[in-house]
């Protein structure tokens, strides 16, 4: 029996937890990707925002005689209404692949992270004008 404890003991004492260091590294890595993802995920937001607002458009107008002038005023317009004022009008496109035709919004959106780095998000939107 005496032996037994002996065994427990010494295994206890062997045990330890984990060092102050690789608790603070534990805990600047956990940092670094909260600080990433809140600072991305509001340009995710803002895209959603773009798209609905785009597909709100399809669906309320007829969509094929609409110029892409009133395409991106009434983008514009919704979008300022929806709180984004950052949002270039120029991004919206009209591309023809053959007979058809597709709006497209693509874009690019820079966080910063910290000191002089970004994080940088490209968006590529794709609607049917046909």
């Amino acid at each position: 029996m005496n032996l037994k404890n002996n065994i427990f003991k010494h295994s206890k004492r062997n045990q330890k937890g984990a060092s102050i260091f690789a608790v603070i590294f534990l805990l600047v890595i956990v940092g670094m990707v909260l600080l990433s993802a809140l600072k991305v995920v509001p340009a995710y937001l803002n895209n959603n925002i773009i798209a609905n607002a785009m597909e709100g458009m399809i669906n309320n107008n007829d969509f094929e005689a609409v110029s892409l002038a009133e395409v991106r005023s009434g983008l514009q317009s919704s979008l300022v209404t929806n709180g984004i004022r950052d949002f270039a009008s120029s991004n919206v496109v009209l591309t023809r692949e053959g007979d058809d035709r597709y709006i497209d919004i693509n874009y690019e959106t820079r966080a910063p992270l910290f000191y002089n780095i970004e994080v940088v998000v490209i968006f590529e939107n794709r609607f049917d004008k046909n």
